[in-house]
């Protein structure tokens, strides 16, 4: 059964989902919904500057509903599964969101354990 419709569904609100959100709103489209689980947004472009010590990582961090677009409908879930064959995402909890269009950019997962010493190394 499905949860919800939406015209533009995108999966993931981290830099990339925003600013599709964001520029769709922008050009007039006023039904965008951003599957996001998370309550914190980090702005990974600055990792870089973290590590090369020109930034704190504390000022990467903000709240996911700071950068939410106005006008965007956040669905705070996680997807796990997209159908597009019938249009439709699955959250992790069941909901069952259906779409006219999809935009898919969920960002990485890291994994410091999948390199040796990596976790203990990066403290």
């Amino acid at each position: 059964m499905t949860t919800g419709k939406h015209k533009i569904l995108i999966v993931g609100g981290g830099t990339a989902g925003i600013s599709v959100a964001a520029r769709l709103l922008r050009k007039g489209h006023t039904d965008v919904a951003v599957i996001e689980p998370s309550e914190v947004h980090y702005y990974q472009p600055l990792w870089t500057l973290v590590g090369g010590g020109q930034a704190k990582a504390s000022t990467t961090a903000r709240a996911e509903a700071s950068v939410m677009p106005k006008g965007a409908t956040w669905i705070k879930n996680a997807a796990a599964q997209v159908d597009p064959d019938n249009n439709r995402v699955v959250c992790v909890d069941g909901a069952d969101y259906g779409y006219d269009v999809l935009v898919v950019c969920p960002g990485i997962q890291l994994d410091w354990n999948r390199t040796e010493g990596l976790a203990d190394a990066v403290g």
